[in-house]
């Protein structure tokens, strides 16, 4: 890596750490660019070469935070074969996560559902987790779609209750799971047939 693309890096960096307490301490909405550019040092057309608009940074900082959660709770995760047990436990690292970071949730979450980003693609891939459970124990493709699409539209209700009062805790938990329990009794009779 040449010179030039260490102080690239280390400018980049700096800003994001710098947006991210400032996001975390004033809110997103009272943290303008002029006060990120004048703490990190940098003219305000500098951060714009790094970051096109503050949403752009919100979301960078947002994924990198929501890596690492996710790697710390796929590693505290227990095996699950039950699709809602699998999606129970997604559910509770994202919520602590969502939680923790309301304000950037909020941000990010809106302009991936106008645009069909992040979130859109991460709930494909739970629901292909689903299915394969629910087929592992013999049900058929399509049944297994529908109780995925099903149980994910739960999850997406829940998320879209609970994101705006910042509250993605055990309550909203609870909900996902009673709102789930018809799709844990066929998985459950599905599961005894195979036995």
């Amino acid at each position: 890596m040449s010179l030039r693309q260490q102080q690239k890096q280390h400018t980049r960096s700096k800003i994001k750490a710098i947006a991210k307490q400032a996001f975390l301490s004033q809110g997103i909405d009272a943290t303008s660019t002029r006060y990120l550019s004048q703490q990190a040092g940098i003219a305000v057309g500098t951060l714009f070469v790094h970051f096109p608009d503050k949403l752009a940074l919100v979301k960078d900082i947002f994924f990198d935070e929501m890596d690492i959660a996710l790697r710390v709770g796929a590693q505290a995760q227990s095996h699950c074969v039950s699709p809602i047990e699998y999606l129970s436990q997604m559910a509770q690292v994202l919520f602590h996560f969502y939680d923790e970071y309301a304000e950037f949730t909020r941000e990010v979450l809106l302009d991936s559902v106008v645009t069909g980003g992040f979130h859109t693609n991460q709930i494909a891939i739970i629901s292909e987790g689903i299915v394969k459970r629910f087929q592992q124990v013999g049900v058929d493709e399509k049944t297994a779609h529908i109780f995925a699409e099903n149980m994910v539209a739960n999850y997406w209700f829940v998320l879209l209750e609970s994101v705006p009062q910042g509250q993605l805790g055990q309550a909203a938990m609870g909900r996902l799971k009673t709102l789930n329990l018809p799709f844990e009794v066929s998985y459950q009779n599905a599961a005894k047939k195979t036995q």
